[in-house]
């Protein structure tokens, strides 16, 4: 879910529309510069279980990456019941061991398999809350391979039509590990496959309440997505670039995992998801996204993944589709995501009714999204050759998105090497050799509220490296390609000692910063303490209505102090951001 399209301006050499505030230089301080505001969200705000801990119903923590169901990651489990796959061990037997066994637990329960299933498997209804594990035998991999989804696959409680390869649905305390998930697909709108998809429906919301809600307990949580390698989950709808019903359709979907939970408060949401050393490979998501974190979802984890290619969103973390809450308190760390580009994906196509076809719109996917999340901590990422690195925005009118905290990762794109796909250029370590979809990014770093009467605030990144060496967007879009834009209604956000850096050269187009909108609340933003690199020969920084070329241009003329302290090929001298 993206929109598409930004507020061109066409500036030539600064002419302010402020009053210009003289600038010190300030870069060879005796000191360091301080922070001078207090960060909006910190570290502080994200308590996470000690290691070795299991999560404690309602006890406000987030999973340990290291230990997140208490184990360690990559232990060997005791498998309680072994399932081979062939003509007596088909997915229907697991299933009905998962049936007949899950609300009898009075311990941790693991059933293993090995062998290729060709259904897929179900948890549907666990209220108990010991821990069943379903996962590879040891020393095997065990693969499902479900072919073409269909609505029988779709549990009777569950609304939006999506078939899990693997299904946990109204259900707590399940763990899918180790397991291959491949070749799950379908070609229209009827069913949404997706390689493992976890959904509840709290109390009010309309309907059944998850039976984690109404039995035992009436807990839903603890659920655990650990070491499982998706590949190739597609809707190929948008592929048929003839018929017109299928152009720019919403109702493209697929996901490589999904989790989601529909409620009307804190009564109503999933808490302790661990979403942890994944590989999600392949994918056409249409206009859903690769890995989705969405509704009442609180205390979660998203770590260790690798995501990519897919042709949108990488991670996605949203809050106001699915009810009335926001996905909040939660942690997106030490994930790598690539090659993320929405240009052959037709589901976000136009209709070219002078052709007879369905047009592709200018890429416009992130690799990290926040859409309506609150109290989130995206850090240590690394996010190569996508549309948007990360963004941060808010598309369901009159909500909003906030607090959200921003260190320590690296967003990089290269040039690429042409208008379309492929577009070469070099991908990081456990990607393919090289990204077939490189050049086609138009920001680094996007905070946008978009939506009719939404807002975002309380923002603060720090730390990061933002690099945005595309040159090829501004042909595909009336817009310069950006490394740190802003736009819609914002306040209260917060940059400081970020690297931001262009592709350089001389094409007017490689814009460091661009605002299509002033922040709604002129106290309490700060961008300081930045090093600038790469700077292009034309508009290097953008105000609605002004352009500037150099550093020392747009320090004067800015009109509110930003980057007093910041400098051009170097670190500027400032206390490092912090918890």
């Amino acid at each position: 879910m993206r929109r598409l399209g930004r507020t061109t301006l066409s500036c030539g050499a600064a002419i302010a529309l402020w009053t210009c505030v003289a600038a010190s230089a300030g870069n060879a301080a005796s000191v360091p510069a301080p922070l001078p505001v207090a960060p909006p969200v910190s570290a502080a705000d994200f308590r996470s279980e000690p290691a070795g801990t299991v999560p404690v119903d309602g006890d406000g923590r987030i999973p340990n990456p290291a230990t997140p169901d208490g184990t360690p990651l990559g232990s060997a489990p005791a498998c309680d019941a072994v399932f081979v796959a062939g003509p007596t061990h088909s997915a229907d037997a697991v299933n009905a061991a998962i049936a007949r066994t899950a609300d009898r637990l009075t311990r941790p329960y693991t059933i293993c398999l090995s062998g290729v299933f060709r259904t897929p498997i179900r948890v549907w209804g666990k209220w108990s809350a010991p821990l069943l594990t379903i996962e590879s035998q040891p020393g095997t991999r065990a693969v499902l391979t479900p072919g073409t989804a269909t609505l029988g696959a779709v549990d009777a409680n569950e609304f939006d039509g999506v078939a899990g390869a693997v299904s946990i649905v109204d259900s707590r305390g399940v763990e899918v590990r180790d397991l291959t998930i491949e070749g799950y697909r379908t070609d229209g709108t009827a069913a949404t496959p997706a390689g493992i998809y976890v959904e509840v429906r709290g109390p009010g919301f309309g309907g059944a309440p998850s039976a984690c809600f109404a039995h035992g307990d009436r807990v839903c949580g603890d659920i655990f997505l650990i070491d499982n390698r998706i590949r190739a989950i597609a809707d190929e709808a948008d592929r048929v670039a003839t018929v017109r019903a299928l152009c720019g359709n919403a109702s493209v979907d697929a996901f490589g995992i999904e989790v989601e939970s529909y409620g009307r408060g804190v009564s109503g949401a999933l808490q302790h998801v661990a979403v942890v050393d994944n590989r999600i490979a392949d994918t056409r998501t249409g206009q859903s996204e690769t890995l989705a974190i969405s509704g009442d979802v609180t205390d979660f984890l998203v770590a260790g993944n690798r995501v990519g290619p897919g042709d949108n969103i990488g991670i996605d973390v949203e809050g106001w589709y699915d009810g009335t809450s926001q996905a909040n308190h939660g942690v997106v760390e030490d994930n790598a995501v690539a090659d993320i580009d929405t240009r052959d994906n037709r589901a976000y196509g136009v209709w070219d009714a002078a052709r007879g076809r369905c047009a592709p719109l200018a890429p416009n996917a992130a690799g990290i999204y926040d859409d309506g999340a609150a109290y989130l901590w995206i850090r240590g990422n690394l996010v190569a050759n996508t549309d948007q690195g990360i963004s941060l925005d808010t598309e369901t009118p009159g909500r909003w998105t906030d607090h959200i905290l921003v260190s320590g990762n690296t967003v990089r794109d290269t040039r690429g090497t042409a208008l379309g796909v492929p577009s070469w250029g070099p991908d990081p370590r456990g990607f393919a050799a090289r990204s077939k979809v490189a050049g086609h990014a138009y920001d680094a770093f996007y905070v946008d509220a978009f939506a009719p009467r939404s807002s975002i605030y309380d923002v603060y990144a720090y730390g990061n490296v933002f690099r945005n060496a595309s040159a090829y967007f501004g042909a595909l879009a009336p817009q310069p390609s950006t490394v740190v834009a802003f736009g819609g209604r914002w306040h209260n956000v917060v940059l400081w000692d970020n690297t931001v850096a262009g592709g350089g050269g001389r094409t007017g187009r490689d814009v460091l910063v661009a605002m299509d909108d002033l922040p709604t609340v002129p106290a309490g933003n700060l961008i300081d303490c930045t090093d600038y690199e790469g700077l292009g020969g034309g508009v290097n920084f953008l105000l609605p209505g002004a352009g500037f070329s150099t550093l020392g241009e747009w320090q004067r003329g800015n009109g509110h102090g930003w980057d007093r302290h910041s400098a051009v090929g170097h670190a500027p001298r400032c206390a490092p951001g912090g918890p």
